[in-house]
């Protein structure tokens, strides 16, 4: 959504009161789009946000907290370069338009003063921010448009910068207002005089969540499809076993005719398409027509059945235990779409990737690498980031613990928990391990409760909102003794005895 110019102006005259003057300390690139410059003026450190995103591109000083790469970008690089230290002399909404201009001082490599201007457009299929340099030139840019139709707008390293050309009739304030629906005018005065401080507030309020969304949803994106992809693979194989489990199922057919041929063999004769004969496994012995190979001896025929009935007989048990572990890995699957739905962080993303490596549902990204083989990939142990549980304390003192995934949940349950504690897990949906420590006692009432409800929250029917739609949700819970774990099956997967069920 675009933001305003009458925005852009209100916000422009708020930094310029707290920030001309002031230098640029930090400079940070959470994501492509983004730059964070932490300004400190009056002794006083402010961080200004500049976006370029498709979907919130704006100028405001923000109190949110951004995570950033291990490696800096490239862009962010270059602007350390230039202007980290620089000072800055002025802020500008050039013409009245979606664009922001920071003039700025820094010395050059002769420890002359140079003067820079960083532009942040906001203009909705223009969004970019561009470094100019005190002869005009672009010194670059995040997005490079040298493509473009019009010769007088290319923005490209080594190219004047211009203002783009305003279309006929330009209103300065046709864009939208991010608190309005389309077609109100503008309130920036009643909200930066009511509920926020300033209209730089309101606008990392509006913003951050939202935003913050969308870049894990884009950091999350390749291993969501990485699990789908897994999921459709298995759920094809999986249907095509259950197809041969229903052929496998007459077995028995192919015994009683291979049992029906030896007790008839005196009345078949070489030749014989087909035997008749009493069947003495119905009611009545009814007359039974058997098909028979005439290429093949009586006692042939019979074997060849016994064959048949005993290779249904072991694809049956095989196959019933192939299914078995493919259902176990589609609802794997599931805990894990939910994990990624769940995470908010680099680390968590981390240790759900890592986690479905050493399971085995998706491939290490090691393998990758030019030279590298995948099983040496495989034999290279990863470095498990580390990762905090969630934890907190009821009213009465007593500690919970919280799993973020699969492999912390084993953890917490087999490893961390006594076998007095208590164990949480929502029913019939896919969720977090909670521990409730009771240091032997027995809990009140109101410590069920409260872990009971991190249970439902840290779950998938806390994630689609069922308890929140009016119905209650179901939590089982028993002591960390009745909580076992099949041998061989994957992370997470548990079976409980002695549960009571609470709804919450």
């Amino acid at each position: 959504m675009s933001i305003s110019s009458d925005y852009i102006a209100a916000v422009v005259s708020e930094l310029r009161k707290k920030l001309i003057g002031g230098r640029i300390d930090k400079i940070q690139q959470p994501s492509k789009e983004l730059i964070i410059l932490t300004v400190r003026n009056r002794g006083v450190s402010s961080k200004l946000l500049l976006s370029a995103s498709t979907s919130g591109a704006r100028i405001h000083i923000t109190n949110c907290e951004y995570e950033n790469p291990s490696e800096p970008p490239m862009f962010c690089m270059l602007l350390r370069k230039h202007i980290l230290g620089s000072a800055l002399l002025g802020i500008d909404q050039p013409e009245g338009d979606r664009i922001v201009c920071l003039s700025l001082i820094s010395s050059d490599e002769l420890g002359r003063d140079a003067e820079k201007k960083l532009y942040i457009e906001m203009i909705p299929g223009r969004m970019n921010i561009i470094l100019v340099g005190a002869d005009g030139t672009i010194t670059d840019c995040i997005y490079r448009r040298d493509y473009e139709p019009d010769l007088y707008r290319r923005v490209f390293p080594g190219m004047i910068y211009r203002l783009p050309k305003r279309p006929e009739g330009f209103r300065p304030s046709e864009a939208q207002d991010p608190s309005e629906k389309p077609g109100e005018r503008s309130r920036t005065a009643e909200f930066t005089s009511s509920e926020f401080d300033s209209v730089s507030a309101f606008l990392d309020a509006y913003y951050s969540e939202r935003e913050k969304k969308e870049l894990y949803r884009r950091k999350t994106k390749e291993l969501r499809a990485s699990l789908i992809s897994a999921r459709k693979r298995i759920e094809k194989k999986l249907s095509a076993q259950k197809i041969e489990l229903q052929n496998a199922a007459s077995r028995e057919q192919s015994r009683r005719y291979a049992d029906l041929i030896t007790a008839n063999i005196y009345r078949i004769r070489k030749g014989d398409t087909f035997l008749v004969c009493e069947d003495y496994y119905e009611e009545g012995c009814s007359e039974k027509e058997i098909p028979l190979d005439p290429l093949l001896t009586p006692q042939a025929n019979a074997s060849r059945l016994y064959k048949d009935y005993n290779r249904k007989k072991t694809a049956e048990e095989y196959l019933s235990g192939l299914i078995e572990k493919a259902e176990q890995q589609l609802d794997y699957i599931g805990s894990a779409l939910y994990e990624l739905d769940l995470a908010s962080t680099d680390a968590e993303i981390e240790g759900i990737r890592e986690e479905l490596v050493l399971s085995g549902v998706i491939r290490s990204r090691l393998g990758n690498k030019k030279g590298q083989s995948a099983k040496n990939a495989k034999n290279k142990k990863v470095k498990k980031p580390t990762l905090d549980y969630i934890s907190t304390v009821t009213d009465n003192g007593l500690d919970i613990l919280v799993g973020r995934n699969n492999l912390q949940n084993e953890e917490l349950t087999f490893h961390i928990a006594r076998k007095t504690d208590i164990w949480f897990h929502v029913k019939d949906f896919h969720g977090s391990h909670v521990i409730l420590r009771t240091l032997g006692s027995a809990p009140e009432e109101s410590d069920i409760l409260q872990a009971a409800k991190l249970a439902v929250r840290y779950s998938q029917a806390g994630m689609d909102n069922v308890s929140l739609s009016g119905g209650k949700v179901a939590v089982d819970y028993t002591e960390i003794r009745y909580v076992k774990k099949r041998s061989g099956t994957l992370p997470g997967n548990v079976t409980f005895t002695n549960q009571t069920t609470i709804f919450v």
